[in-house]
Formats: structure tokens, sequence, C-alpha cells
């Protein structure tokens, strides 16, 4: 998980500099919130399934089910934390999604990794 987190951290800080190149420092913000939000989306991940393998010792459905919780809740604070990032915090919208977008990519740069 922490070489997903720094390729995450890497393409994040490639987000923030692509967005203020060409939209300006207005763009610095937006753009590290969309980052912060994929590296949060992460962290809850790795400590679900840390949870999940504990459990599992003891019930593999509760584990199963502790994952099943897990991709709500992280499904509900990205939803929640794009929501106040657009709506209440008025951040354009292009550097936030584009950066969140960007750094969501660490997944696939680390499955077709691991396929090699």
């Amino acid at each position: 998980m922490r070489s997903i987190l720094i390729i995450q951290f890497i393409l994040m800080l490639a987000g923030v500099a692509v967005s203020s190149h060409y939209q300006g420092e207005a763009a610095l913000l937006p753009a590290l919130y969309g980052g912060a939000i994929a590296l949060a989306n992460t962290l809850l991940l790795s400590r679900r399934v840390a949870q999940a393998g504990e459990i599992a010792k003891t019930s593999p459905q509760q584990s199963v089910n502790a994952l099943y919780f897990g991709v709500v809740q992280r499904f509900v604070f990205v939803l929640v934390a794009l929501g106040l990032g657009l709506g209440y915090l008025k951040l354009s919208p292009v550097p936030l999604l584009g950066t969140f977008m960007v750094s969501q990519l660490a997944y696939m740069l680390m499955g077709t990794r691991q396929v090699e």
C-alpha cells in the first residue's frame, strides 16, 4: 500500500504542477484538495484491509462484511469530500477533479506493474 501512496503523491504533485502552469496560482488549492481526497481514500482502504485481516482470523464472513462496509465508507467519503470542495468551498472543478483522477491512476499503474 505504501508504494501506491508514493505513486499517488507523485501524481498529485504532477497534477498540481500542470494545473498551476495552465490555470495559474488559483488552481493550486483545488488541485491539492483533489489529490488529498485520493490519498485519504487510499489510507481508508489500507486501514479497512488491515482490520479485515485481523477479523478474518476469527470470522471470515465478518471479514468480508468489513470489506464491503469499507467500500461503502470510501464511496460516501469521496462523494461528500468532492461535494464539499465543489459546492461549499466553491473550488475550481477542473484542477480538483483532474488531480483526483490522475492520483487514482496509481492503482492502474501498480496493477500493470504486478502483471508484468
